[in-house]
Parts: C-alpha cells; sequence; structure tokens
C-alpha cells in the first residue's frame, strides 16, 4: 500500500480506493536488460516505476534504435496507450535493476469513474509529459549539436545536484536521446574538453563552471 501512495497520483485518494486498487496491482521485478513489453503488444496497464530506469525506444531494423524517453523511480508509463487501447508503437527496456507496479487499465479506468481529482491529476500529468515532447522536437529543431550536449549536461547535473555528473547511459544511448550520430556525440565533447569547459572519464564528466557552460551555449550559432 505504501509503494502505490508514494506516488503523487495516489497520494490523496481514499484508503478504501487505495484497498481496491492494492487488490489489483503487481509488483514487476526486472532484471538489467530485461523487456517490459514490445512493439505491438497491447497496451493493457499503466506502470509506475518504483525504482530503477526503463527507457522507452523505437526499433530499427538498422539496428540504431532510436530512444525517445527516460522513465526513473517515481514516474509512469503505458498511460496514452492504454487510455487508447491502442498496440505498443515502441517498447520498453529495464536498463538497471527496476521494481515496478502494473495497474490493469480496468482497475485504473474503475478508480478514474469514481474520483474527478484523480483524473485531473493524470490528465496533467500526460500533458505535461506531451509538452515535453514539444520542446524535445523544439530542441532537435532549433539547436546545434553543441547546444543540445550542453542542455543535457546541465539537466543532468540540476538532477544529480552536482557539477561532478555520470552518465545514466552509454554514450551511443546518449547520442541517440539527443538525436544525434555516436561519432557527433564524442565530436563535441572533446570540443567541449579543449575549451575546458569539461573534463570527461568514461561515464564521469566534471563541469567546470556551470556559468561558462550556459555563456558558451549562448555565444555559438543556433543551427551549424
Amino acid at each position: 500500500m505504501g509503494l502505490l501512495q508514494n506516488h503523487a497520483l495516489f497520494r490523496h485518494i481514499s484508503q478504501e480506493d487505495v484497498r481496491e486498487l492494492q487488490k489489483e496491482v503487481l509488483k514487476l521485478e526486472l532484471d538489467k536488460g530485461a523487456m517490459l513489453f514490445r512493439k505491438g503488444d497491447m497496451a493493457e496497464a499503466t506502470y509506475i516505476v518504483v525504482f530503477g530506469l526503463v527507457k522507452l525506444c523505437l526499433p530499427s531494423s538498422q539496428g540504431n534504435d532510436k530512444v525517445l524517453e527516460l522513465i526513473r523511480g517515481g514516474q509512469s508509463l503505458g498511460e496514452a496507450m492504454m487510455f487508447l487501447d491502442e498496440p505498443y508503437p515502441f517498447y520498453a527496456e529495464a536498463l538497471e535493476n527496476t521494481l515496478l507496479l502494473k495497474i490493469p487499465r480496468h482497475a485504473l479506468l474503475q478508480l478514474l469513474d469514481r474520483s474527478p481529482l484523480i483524473s485531473r491529476q493524470m490528465l496533467a500529468g500526460l500533458s505535461y509529459r506531451l509538452l515535453g515532447f514539444i520542446r524535445n522536437v523544439e530542441r532537435y529543431s532549433l539547436q546545434n549539436a553543441t547546444q543540445r550536449v550542453i542542455d543535457y549536461l546541465l539537466q543532468l547535473s540540476a538532477s544529480q545536484h552536482s557539477n561532478d555528473i555520470r552518465l545514466e547511459l552509454k554514450k551511443h544511448l546518449v547520442a541517440s536521446l539527443l538525436n544525434l550520430s555516436p561519432e557527433t556525440l564524442s565530436r563535441v565533447l572533446h570540443q567541449l574538453m579543449d575549451e575546458q569547459l569539461i573534463r570527461v572519464c568514461g561515464s564521469n564528466i566534471h563541469i567546470a563552471s556551470e556559468e561558462a557552460l550556459k555563456s558558451y551555449q549562448t555565444q555559438i550559432p543556433a543551427m551549424n
């Protein structure tokens, strides 16, 4: 019960609703590299990540799958396709050992019918995620490779509360997330190192100065 109510969406529902929902919720433990679902599977549930990391990807026949989004602890996935009752157009894979709560479609829909507050909160969450995708499209359209990489590093620094950051993903996945080739990502990192803005050691990156990095980002043309 505690795991469910720790999620913001269910924090304020009644104890009776929690008990009813808890009867339907399943715990799923995924090892690193395990698939939660594949492209073409029917969307029959919403998932809440308790801890761990899940990537959502579009598969490619060439093997260079496109990373769409990373789902971290406290976040959810699968709501939009569940409401549409459509198959998933992407797949979900655990990038590290991950614990999830699976909420079946019928159980969540029953709760939404009883609770306008939960309905509004879920609608707000879906709207926020849509806004995030729009911002990503804007970033890919208006920012060059260097600006995208700097944005990503600054976001990691903010989320990890440190100038010494650790990449969550292997570099080829970071490149896919930023809509770059691995070669371009490598070139940009070396460029920032040459400017003495960062130091790179494997998956660990030290940002010498956030202000200097932001200043450098604004000085380069928006598109190369």
